[in-house]
C-alpha cells in the first residue's frame, strides 16, 4: 500500500511539474526525463495594431491550459547579413521559453540564467537554439533558462523625437519587459529571481552591458545579480541618424507625409501620420521593404540610441563610469571576426572625442607592415578594445569580474564557443574540443551558481591585466590557466 501510495503520489508530481500555475494562467509544457520546457510564454501583448511602434503591455490572463509545448514564430527579420535565417517569422513573438529541471520545480530555489540572443536587434532569434544542449549545460546542473524574444530591425528600431508619439530603443523595452514578466513568474519553474544572471553573446553582450552600466535600470538589482558577456561587439547611434532611417523607410512604404499637407503640420503631427500609416501595413511587407534597403545599401541596425529613460545621456565615453556593483564574467574568442577583415568603426564606437586623430592613427598602423595587429580584422579589435574598456571601468569600481581569451586554434571565431553553451552553429569537435565544451559548461554554470567558475579561474587584477587563457590539448597536455598582460598589443590611448 505504501509503495502504491508512493507511486500515486509521484505521478501527481510529474503532472503538476507539466502543468503548472502562473499568475496569468495554467501552463502545459514538455517532460524530458527529469527536465521540463514550457515554450512560447506570452510575456507581453501582441504588438499588432496600434501596439506596433509602442511600448509592451502585459498580456491578458487566460482561462484553459495554455499549450507550451512547442515553440513560437522569431521574431521579424530577413536579413543577407546573417547564416542563422529563422524558419517562421511573426509579429506575435513576444513570448519567453523557459528550460528548468525537475528538482528546480520541487525546490523553487534554482538559479535563473536571463540569455538576451545576438544579431544586432536585426537577426537571430530566441527559438534557434538546442534543446539538448540546452538541457545539458542548464537544466542538468539545476539552473532555469529565461530565452526572451524581442523586437527587431524596423520594429524595434522605429524612431521619432518625441518619445510620446513612439518611443526610442523599443527592443530594450521588450527585454526589461520580459525581465519583469521573469522577476514576477519565475518561482513558478522554480528559479529564484534573487540569483539572476542576465548573458549575452555578441550584441546581446553589449545589451548585457548596458543593464549592467545604465543608471537608469536595476538599480535596486531586484531584476538581476551578475553579467555574463561573451564576445561583445558594441556601438551605438544618434537619434537623429535613426530618425533619417525611419523617415527613409516610411519614404519607401508610401507614408511620407505629403507636401503639401507637410505645410500644415507640426513636426509631431508629421511623425504621428508616419507611424499611423505605417501601422496599417501588413507586417510582412514592412519586412520586404527592410530587406530591399538593406540589400540597397541602406540597413537598419546601428545599436541602440543614447538617450533616457533607459540610457544616461552622457559622452558614449562616460556610459561605463557607473556599473552596479555586481560580479561580471566577460571575454572573448581569440579569431572572432578576422575571417571576414570588413572596415569597422573601431574609433567611433569608444567616443573619442579626438576621432578624426585617433582613426587616422589606427588605419595608418594598421597599414605599417610592423604593426602587430595588422591581420585582425576592425571587429575583432573593437570586440577586443572594448572588452579592455569594460574591464578597467569595473576594476576602478573594485568589482568582482572574472576576464576570459578562448585560444584553441582550431574553432575560435565568433561563435565557437558558444556552441558549447547553446548549440548555435555546430561543428564536429575533435578530442580537445569535446573536453572544452565540458569544461565551458562547468565554468559559466559555476559563475552562475556560486558568482566564481572555478577551476583554476581566479579574478582578474588591474595590475597585470591577468585573465584566463581557454585552451586544451591532450597530446601536449596543455589546459586552461591563468595569464597576464590579456592582450597587451592593443592599447586604449587616445
Amino acid at each position: 500500500m505504501k509503495k502504491l501510495l508512493f507511486i500515486l503520489l509521484n505521478l501527481l508530481f510529474v503532472f503538476e511539474c507539466s502543468i503548472i500555475k502562473t499568475s496569468f494562467g495554467r501552463i502545459e509544457g514538455n517532460e524530458v526525463g527529469n527536465f521540463r520546457s514550457f515554450k512560447k510564454i506570452p510575456f507581453a501583448k501582441s504588438p499588432l495594431g496600434k501596439l506596433r511602434f509602442q511600448k509592451p503591455e502585459t498580456p491578458d490572463k487566460w482561462d484553459d491550459v495554455l499549450n507550451a509545448k512547442e515553440y513560437g514564430p522569431a521574431c521579424m527579420s530577413n536579413s543577407s547579413s546573417t547564416t542563422s535565417p529563422q524558419k517562421w517569422v511573426d509579429e506575435d513573438c513576444l513570448h519567453v521559453n523557459i528550460f528548468t529541471s525537475q528538482k528546480c520545480l520541487m525546490s523553487k530555489n534554482c538559479p535563473v540564467v536571463f540569455y538576451i540572443h545576438g544579431g544586432e536587434m536585426y537577426y537571430d532569434s530566441a527559438v534557434m537554439f538546442n534543446d539538448t544542449i540546452l538541457f545539458d549545460t542548464f537544466a542538468k546542473r539545476d539552473i532555469v533558462l529565461v530565452i526572451p524574444a524581442f523586437r527587431l530591425g524596423i520594429f524595434s528600431h522605429f524612431s521619432v523625437y518625441d518619445q510620446s508619439i513612439a518611443p526610442n530603443n523599443l527592443g530594450m523595452f521588450d527585454i526589461l519587459h520580459a525581465l519583469e514578466f521573469t522577476k514576477s513568474e519565475i518561482h513558478n519553474f522554480g528559479g529564484d529571481i534573487k540569483q539572476t544572471t542576465v548573458f549575452g553573446h555578441s550584441y546581446g553582450g553589449h545589451i548585457v552591458s548596458m543593464l549592467q552600466f545604465s543608471t537608469k535600470i536595476n538599480m535596486d538589482l531586484s531584476l538581476f545579480q551578475r553579467a555574463v558577456s561573451m564576445s561583445t561587439a558594441f556601438y551605438f547611434n544618434t537619434l537623429e541618424a535613426e530618425i533619417e532611417k525611419t523617415n527613409r523607410f516610411a519614404e519607401h512604404s508610401n507614408c511620407s507625409v505629403p507636401s503639401a499637407l507637410a505645410k500644415k503640420l507640426s513636426r509631431n503631427q508629421q511623425d504621428t501620420y508616419i507611424m499611423e500609416c505605417l501601422q496599417k501595413i501588413d507586417g510582412m511587407e514592412l519586412l520586404r521593404i527592410q530587406r530591399s534597403l538593406e540589400d540597397a545599401g541602406f540597413p537598419l541596425y546601428d545599436g541602440l540610441i543614447v538617450r533616457e529613460p533607459l540610457i544616461q545621456e552622457v559622452p558614449i565615453a562616460q556610459l561605463f563610469d557607473n556599473p552596479k556593483n555586481i560580479p561580471s564574467l566577460t571575454g572573448c574568442t581569440f579569431a572572432e571576426l578576422d575571417v571576414y577583415m570588413a572596415y569597422h568603426d573601431v574609433v567611433g564606437t569608444l567616443g573619442f572625442e579626438n576621432y578624426e586623430e585617433c582613426d587616422e592613427k589606427f588605419r595608418t598602423e594598421k597599414k605599417d607592415k610592423d604593426f602587430e595587429l595588422k591581420n585582425r580584422a576592425d571587429e575583432t579589435m573593437a570586440i577586443l578594445v572594448q572588452t579592455k574598456r569594460r574591464v578597467g571601468k569595473l576594476l576602478d569600481k573594485n568589482i568582482t569580474t572574472y576576464l576570459y581569451e578562448y585560444s584553441y586554434p582550431k574553432h575560435a571565431t565568433h561563435t565557437d564557443d558558444l556552441s558549447y553553451l547553446m548549440g548555435v552553429h555546430l561543428f564536429e569537435k575533435d578530442e580537445n574540443e569535446v573536453k572544452l565544451a565540458q569544461f565551458y559548461q562547468e565554468i559559466f554554470t559555476n559563475f552562475v551558481k556560486y558568482g566564481e567558475p572555478g577551476e583554476g579561474f581566479e579574478r582578474t587584477n588591474a595590475e597585470n591585466s591577468s585573465y584566463f587563457n581557454i585552451n586544451w590539448n591532450e597530446t601536449s597536455g596543455e589546459r586552461p590557466e591563468m595569464k597576464n598582460e590579456y592582450e597587451s598589443e592593443v592599447t586604449l590611448d587616445n
